[in-house]
């Protein structure tokens, strides 16, 4: 049973004067041994009355202490879990990016291979015109010699500065030495990636100007050499121009992307955000649309006014 000690000092009081006075002064009216009972009843009574006031003051100290811990466990859970919802959404972003970049990566090594089969073919035609050159069957019967000239003949006659035939071979050989189209590519890659962006973006120009496979990719990494620059008016120039005169390029979304993130850049929120909507419309699960979407959400709420 809980003590008079455990209570609160104003209920100790209270119990101890009803306590003091019940048992000192009978009840009026009554006799002695009646008055005794009902005061003994009534101390009993004030005993349990106090009792059970104690352990309730002690079970509302008890409650208000669990209810004090659960709010911190509570508190201690929200914050835990606000930062690891932080943290997945920090290690998605990541992911994200990392995919994204090597699925940027994946298409690069894919067209350097397609840059190297051609260069390859490049080189295999080289060669077959190099034979022809250097003693083929249509050759051998325009340089036959008459019977009986002796072999020296015609490179006495190959010195003849104003022979039309010695003229012919050399600007062969020449357009034999001159670099192919996808080695002026390959070159120009090699500048880029190593930081070399205006060697670069004139290897990818020279690129444009010949023509060919290569054409399209030439002129999206000058505006990736711009952009990395800095030079955005220039950078936008070279990406419109891939939307514009090579419609079915595969860099086409990735020149739309790069296109509303120099507008972005310049302060044209309003116009990149159109563009990045546009994006998840038109190339919808692409690399291009992925990276739109990181930008959308990025931007802060559009004006509902607007």
């Amino acid at each position: 049973m809980t003590s008079f000690r455990t209570a609160p000092p104003a209920t100790v009081l209270v119990a101890a004067v009803l306590l003091g006075s019940l048992s000192a002064t009978p009840l009026p009216g009554e006799t002695r041994p009646g008055a005794q009972r009902d005061q003994n009843r009534i101390v009993s009574e004030i005993r349990q009355i106090q009792t059970q006031l104690a352990t309730l003051v002690e079970a509302q100290a008890a409650l208000a202490q669990a209810v004090e811990a659960l709010l911190a466990d509570r508190e201690e859970q929200l914050t835990a879990d606000r930062q690891s919802r932080a943290e997945t959404m920090n290690t998605l972003e990541r992911m994200e990016r990392s995919v994204a970049t090597l699925s940027e990566a994946f298409r690069d090594t894919n067209e350097r291979l397609s840059a190297l089969m051609v260069e390859v073919e490049s080189v295999r035609e080289a060669q077959r015109r190099a034979a022809l050159l250097g003693g083929g069957p249509g050759e051998a019967d325009d340089t036959a010699l008459p019977e009986g000239e002796e072999a020296g003949a015609p490179e006495v006659a190959a010195q003849d500065e104003s022979s039309p035939e010695q003229d012919s071979g050399e600007e062969e050989a020449t357009v034999l030495d001159e670099p192919s189209v996808s080695e002026i590519y390959l070159q120009a890659d090699s500048d880029y990636l190593q930081g070399r962006y205006d060697l670069a973006f004139t290897g990818f120009e020279r690129v444009v100007d010949l023509g060919g496979e290569l054409a399209d990719n030439a002129r999206y990494f000058m505006g990736e050499c711009r952009l990395a620059q800095d030079r955005l008016d220039d950078a936008l120039e070279q990406f419109v121009s891939v939307i514009e005169d090579f419609p079915e390029s595969s860099k086409i979304g990735e020149a739309w992307y790069k296109r509303g993130l120099i507008l972005g850049r310049m302060g044209h929120e309003s116009d990149a955000r159109e563009i990045f909507e546009d994006i998840l419309d038109v190339f919808a699960g692409t690399t291009a649309a992925r990276l739109a979407q990181r930008e959308l959400d990025a931007m802060p709420p559009r004006d509902p006014g607007r």
